[in-house]
């Protein structure tokens, strides 16, 4: 059974994906546990001197996630003076911006945390969120949080810089999404634009003042960017850029992608289509090298992700490497047009049955998925070998980028498959 994080979890994620953002749990303290942990995994700011700086009250030696720790009083008087209490001590680290984020039982008694915090005069270094996402899919929660931060920080426009962009759609609940960022920006670069911010994905304050200056926004994953997006373009007429085969997973996906964006912004893309014809051929000469050892023609799969990631890549593993798929199920929070053109692929292969059939009643060649989920399937014997896509990922440590985004991820894939051992 998978079990999907939420969009209380997708929101304190997205307010640490800012890389002077801090998000402060208004809540219990078994609420942070979890978080600060899974947080640092995905996206570690540690510095030496951290644990020493942050022995002080609602930190408690540990610079993630610092939480007011309600307690029952709490809950039948109120908790404005935990907030008001914890304001002086949070606002005093340099440039670093607070985000309160309710839990999901301190949501139930409705303080109003905007105007605690306007009432102690700190309106300037924190915000809140202030609604309850724990109903919501993550990927909206990650979305909703990075809007509402950007609309607190309303950076002024002076101009556009041209042939400039924005990448937005990358949560850095993806794997390695940092090496995936560095491949984006890479290809981007070959056709001649400069990426500019990344919001949701490792930028600071400084850089969405810059952000709003962009011609375009390019989008890897929609159920991630799509609010944000739409407030790109309303506030600062930026429009936004994505492509009708999903996020840029795979060699087929990774090129259409770049030629969308070159095509929507005037520019080239030989120099991007060059490099992926180059990885295309090395791989080629390797599979070819190896065809009899590492057979996967005709091996079946399941699939689970989100929807911009499951139309792609079953596409690829379908048409490139003659693997068919048996399950697949989108993750929570995708949109229906993206369900519509997974359901007529699938169709167009013959596999109209594996939509959203149980992926552990089929005992299958791989499981692409997020880590636990793949790891389980695999331990109860119901694939040979699981692969790790998503979050929640596999806690392991590891200094090979293992993305899935961009001609990184596309390698990625191909030698999971290919050790299938």
């Amino acid at each position: 059974m998978t079990i999907y994080p939420d969009g209380f979890t997708g929101a304190l994620m997205a307010v640490e994906s800012f890389e002077d953002g801090r998000a402060v749990l208004h809540g219990p303290g078994g609420c942070r546990g979890y978080h600060s942990y899974a947080i640092s995994r995905c996206y570690s700011k540690a510095r030496q001197g951290d644990y020493e700086k942050y022995s002080v009250p609602y930190f408690f030696g540990q610079p993630r996630v610092p939480c007011t720790y309600m307690d029952e009083d709490d809950y039948i008087h109120g908790s404005d003076h935990k907030i008001k209490e914890s304001l002086p001590i949070l606002c005093s680290d340099g440039d670093v911006f607070n985000v309160f984020i309710r839990s999901p039982g301190a949501a139930l008694i409705g303080d109003n945390i905007t105007d605690a915090i306007e009432r102690a005069g700190f309106s300037d270094k924190a915000m809140a969120v202030e609604e309850s996402l724990i109903s919501q899919p993550f990927s909206s929660g990650y979305d909703h949080t990075v809007r509402t931060i950007l609309k607190w920080m309303r950076p002024e426009k002076r101009g556009t810089l041209p042939g400039t962009v924005n990448i937005l759609g990358l949560p850095i609940s993806s794997n390695d999404w940092e090496d995936a960022l560095e491949d984006l920006k890479h290809l981007l670069e070959l056709i001649g634009l400069r990426v500019l911010s990344s919001p949701g994905a490792g930028c600071s304050r400084r850089d969405v003042s810059e952000s709003v200056a962009a011609e375009f926004n390019v989008i890897v994953s929609s159920e991630y960017c799509a609010r944000t997006a739409k407030f790109y373009e309303e506030e600062y007429g930026i429009p936004a850029i994505s492509c009708d085969s999903g996020s840029p997973v795979g060699f087929d996906a990774v090129e259409e992608w770049i030629k969308t964006i070159a095509s929507e912004t005037g520019k080239s893309a030989d120099r991007a289509e060059e490099l992926i014809r180059d990885r295309r051929e090395r791989v080629f000469r390797r599979i070819k090298g190896c065809l009899y050892t590492n057979k996967v023609k005709c091996n079946d799969f399941v699939a689970m992700a989100d929807g911009s990631v499951l139309l792609p890549l079953i596409g690829w593993l379908y048409d490139y490497l003659g693997m068919i798929p048996e399950s697949v199920t989108p993750d929570p929070g995708g949109d229906e047009e993206t369900a519509v053109r997974i359901r007529s692929l699938l169709r167009s292969m013959g596999a109209e049955d594996a939509w959203r059939s149980d992926p552990a009643s089929r005992k299958t060649d791989f499981a692409f998925a997020d880590g636990h989920t793949a790891e389980m399937l695999e331990m109860t014997g119901s694939c040979f070998k699981g692969i790790d896509i998503g979050y929640p990922s596999l806690a392991r440590t590891r200094f090979l980028p293992r993305p899935i985004y961009g001609l990184s991820g596309t390698m990625y894939l191909l030698d999971e498959i290919f050790s299938k051992e």
